[in-house]
């Protein structure tokens, strides 16, 4: 018997081992230097940087080039301007492109109003005034889209001076779980999240606790064969978020619903997804854009949740004739 056990033992820790092995070897299959970085796009090119302050003493960080109609981006959390680099290559030459760091993420700062998703809403009129843009097409991308939607909502009157349409892009209107019990579940996983990151902030640590998890969670918001470079610029920007920020931002990420409201969004809107979109999925933003009542729907097959990465030139070419008609 008491050699069984040794033999159980030592077959379960050779597994362990093999599988601690397999799982090194696949995350560093994702893992790209800087020159392939730059190889593939992903640096940003030559834009101007401006530190907008908010009245509640934050510092937003803003990037712009370019001239023509205005497109201002959004990012997701753990996010940055840097994952839309592909984006001002791509659409500079002909639109005035605009992006900012949400506070606690990038060179963006936070203040003492927090990081409420209203209070991120304001932090977009506030860029829009200070960069004094109008009849702009504004991109919110995952909770870019959520702020976007309450800004839409709550801030209707002044984000209609600056933008003439919107993109909501692979986003969502509801909590993270579904159904009747999504937005409570939401509220109770998000507090017991947001505690892991303090306690991480406390211990002087980031959000991930090691750069291959943060690897495998970039790596699962992309859908098939993704390239390496896309995966590791992701993950370079992700391990680099505020844990206070994430702490406070993941109960209004998580327990978000404002489905019953969409009926009242008064812009011109287009809903973008991928149809292996897992974080955001397919099904959810076609129920986005039936209730929205200016909305189109742009469904991208076979792409995931990082359009801006996977399907640069069809975001591009998508963002080129949504712009074009709010012009006209």
């Amino acid at each position: 018997m008491k050699r069984r056990r040794v033999v159980a033992g030592i077959a379960f820790g050779t597994l362990l081992g093999a599988a601690y092995v397999l799982e090194r070897s696949l995350a560093r299959r994702w893992r790209a230097g800087e020159d392939e970085l730059t190889a593939a796009g992903l640096s940003m090119p030559d834009v101007a940087h401006h530190f907008v302050p908010t009245d509640d003493g934050a510092r937003i960080h803003v990037v712009e080039s370019g001239t023509g109609p205005a497109i201002v981006l959004i990012h997701g959390i753990t996010l940055g301007v840097g994952v839309w680099a592909r984006q001002f290559r791509d659409l500079t030459d002909r639109h005035r492109v605009i992006a900012f760091d949400q506070r606690g993420h990038g060179q963006s700062i936070g203040g003492s109003g927090g990081y409420s998703f209203e209070r991120l809403a304001d932090d977009l009129l506030t860029v829009l005034e200070h960069r004094q843009v109008t009849d702009a097409v504004v991109v919110g991308h995952s909770m870019g889209g959520m702020v976007l939607q309450l800004a839409a909502l709550r801030r209707a009157e002044a984000l209609a001076r600056h933008t003439s349409g919107i993109v909501l892009l692979a986003t969502d209107a509801g909590p993270a779980i579904p159904g009747p019990v999504g937005r409570p579940m939401g509220t109770v996983t998000g507090r017991m999240a947001g505690r892991a990151a303090r306690f991480a902030e406390r211990r002087g640590k980031g959000v991930y606790p090691g750069s291959d998890l943060a690897t495998w969670g970039a790596r699962v918001c992309f859908g098939s064969q993704p390239r390496a470079a896309d995966v590791e610029l992701v993950r370079s920007i992700s391990v680099g978020v505020s844990p206070r920020a994430m702490a406070e931002l993941l109960i209004p990420l998580l327990a978000f619903d404002v489905r019953a409201e969409l009926v009242n969004i008064e812009l011109p809107t287009l809903v973008v997804v991928g149809t292996r979109d897992l974080v955001t999925p397919a099904r959810r933003a076609r129920a986005m854009a039936e209730r929205i009542p200016k909305a189109e729907l742009e469904v991208l097959a076979g792409c995931g949740h990082l359009v801006m990465l996977e399907r640069p030139d069809a975001l591009a070419s998508i963002l080129d004739r949504f712009s074009a008609q709010r012009v006209a």
